[in-house]
């Protein structure tokens, strides 16, 4: 009973905080206006630091829980429901991204490349299990996602620059 309840358990709670980490990146644009009405600067940037940090591990829950939940026995089973569970996810944060602008639509499209990435990984992760080989995607899938957040955020500061003036 406990070797078929633990797994279960387990799936259940990386559910419960994809579900949460999905929330979350539905619903942080609420939460500015409270970072907003902060007294002083310094509390305001450690709300904001706050809330980045939030999110980056929302991000990292989206990203890693369709691995956890394909790993064992019965994963390939739950292959299409789980992706098409995060699919419907991006395409809603897409959409959503493509309605607001700023940061927000930023941020949008951020969770949405992440779970559609995090739905891949899983599977292929899940794939690999199955054939008793090393999961390497997972840890390889989440560097370049790193490396390609940190270059989005060049790029998007570069274009709030002026164009310099040719005299």
């Amino acid at each position: 009973m406990i070797g078929i309840l633990l797994p279960v358990l387990q799936g259940a709670g990386s559910v419960a905080l994809a579900f949460v980490a999905f929330a979350l990146a539905f619903s942080w644009p609420s939460l500015l206006a409270p970072l907003l009405r902060l007294r002083t600067e310094r509390a305001r940037l450690a709300g904001f630091a706050g809330l980045g940090l939030v999110l980056v591990l929302a991000a990292s829950l989206i990203y890693a829980t369709p691995g956890v939940l394909l790993r064992d026995p019965l994963g390939l089973l739950l292959a299409f429901p789980v992706a098409a569970l995060w699919l419907i996810g991006a395409v809603a944060l897409v959409i959503r991204g493509l309605i607001l602008d700023g940061a927000a639509r930023a941020i949008s499209v951020a969770f949405a490349v992440v779970a559609g990435c995090g739905a891949l990984a899983g599977i292929v992760s899940a794939v690999l299990v199955q054939h008793g080989m090393p999961d390497t995607v997972t840890p390889t899938g989440a560097f370049l996602l790193t490396v390609g957040a940190l270059a989005a955020v060049v790029f998007w500061a570069r274009a709030e620059e002026p164009e310099p003036q040719l005299s």
